[in-house]
């Protein structure tokens, strides 16, 4: 996963890990720790969601990807087995596949 691919979360993590410092030393901030614990809690679950996310778009490009490979493979086994395949004239050979007694 390329660093585009995780930039929100990286950096929603980022965040919460700069005020999450402060939970445990609130010197220095102007701000309640109630309201402080909400914020983080809040990046918490924002970061989560985000990285959910990015966990689906990737899976989902692999999926993509996926599809697209097997594509070129069902066409190139199709084109190699015409090759190797004797030409047909017409002809069907049909097989009677119903049981019947042995004597």
């Amino acid at each position: 996963m390329s660093t585009v691919d995780t930039q929100l979360s990286s950096t929603l993590q980022m965040i919460v890990e700069g005020f999450a410092v402060h939970l445990v030393e609130p010197d220095g901030i102007g701000i309640e720790q109630a309201d402080l614990q909400r914020l983080v809690s809040t990046l918490q679950v924002m970061q989560a969601m985000a990285t959910n996310l990015e966990i689906e778009v990737r899976c989902l490009r692999d999926m993509e990807a996926g599809r697209d490979a097997r594509t070129f493979l069902a066409e190139e086994a199709a084109s190699h087995l015409e090759q190797l395949l004797p030409e047909v004239d017409g002809n069907v050979v049909k097989f009677d596949f119903v049981k019947r007694s042995r004597s």
